[in-house]
Order: C-alpha cells, then structure tokens, then sequence
C-alpha cells in the first residue's frame, strides 16, 4: 500500500514537473474526503468528456469552407475556460495562441496550433486516467 501512495505522489508531482497541471486541481482531493469521496473523481471525467467534445466541434468548424472565425473563436473560448478550470496548462497555452490566430484569420496556423493543443489533451488526458486508476486502487485497498 506505501508503494502504490508514493506511486500516486510521484505521478501528481509529475502533473507539475512537466507544467501538464497546476496544483488548484489537487485542493479539490482534499475537500472530496470531507464531502463526497468521487467529486474529484466526476469533476475530471465531466472536463475530459466536454472538453473531448469542444475538440472535435473545433475539428469540424476548421474543415467547414469558408471557415467561420467567430464561431471558431467561441469554442476556442469555451475550450480555453474549462481547462483553466481543472488548471491544464498546456492546452490553455494553446488555446490563446489559437484564438490570437483566428482573430488574424490564419487558418494554416490556427490548425498547426489546433493539432498541438490536441497532442497535449490526449496526453493530459491519458495521465489523468492512470492517476485515477491508481486512486482508485488505493481506496479500494
């Protein structure tokens, strides 16, 4: 059990090290062992399924001809605000450059932009998955 906390420990200081997550996320831990044991938990599975479903209305906007910037833009916004909300700070990074991009209306960059902000959901995504897992074996325990 001591090797799998310090596993648990060694993947969130992980989440810093490689800027992936900032420490806001992790405080909401500590308040679901006061209040509900899964509202960590269900807070990270209702962002990674919405914020899943902004990147793929993203990838449809970016294929429609012509391309409507405004709308672009709105789910770049929406993108953006709810992963400042969980603290994923790679995606917002490239959601800002995203947005500034679509403002000028280039759309080769915004789509450079849009691919990278997607590498980094998924690995966000896959992380935030194992930790749980590991969270998940440890109550369990």
């Amino acid at each position: 059990m001591e090797a799998l906390r310090q596993q648990i420990s060694a993947m969130r200081q992980s989440f810093f090290d490689e800027d992936i997550l900032d420490t806001h996320i992790f405080q909401l831990e500590q308040v679901e062992h006061i209040s509900d044991p899964s509202l960590f938990e269900d807070f990270v599975n209702v962002y990674l399924r919405d914020s899943t479903k902004t990147l793929a209305i993203i990838e449809e906007e970016m294929a429609n001809n012509p391309v409507n910037y405004m709308d672009l833009d709105k789910y770049f916004h929406q993108l953006k605000s709810s992963c400042n909300c969980i603290g994923a700070n790679k995606v917002v990074n490239e959601a800002k450059k995203a947005i500034e991009l679509c403002k000028e209306e280039n759309l080769e960059a915004a789509k450079a932009s849009f691919e990278k902000m997607k590498v980094e959901h998924t690995t966000l995504k896959t992380k935030l998955q194992a930790y749980l897992e590991l969270v998940a074996q440890l109550g369990s325990a």
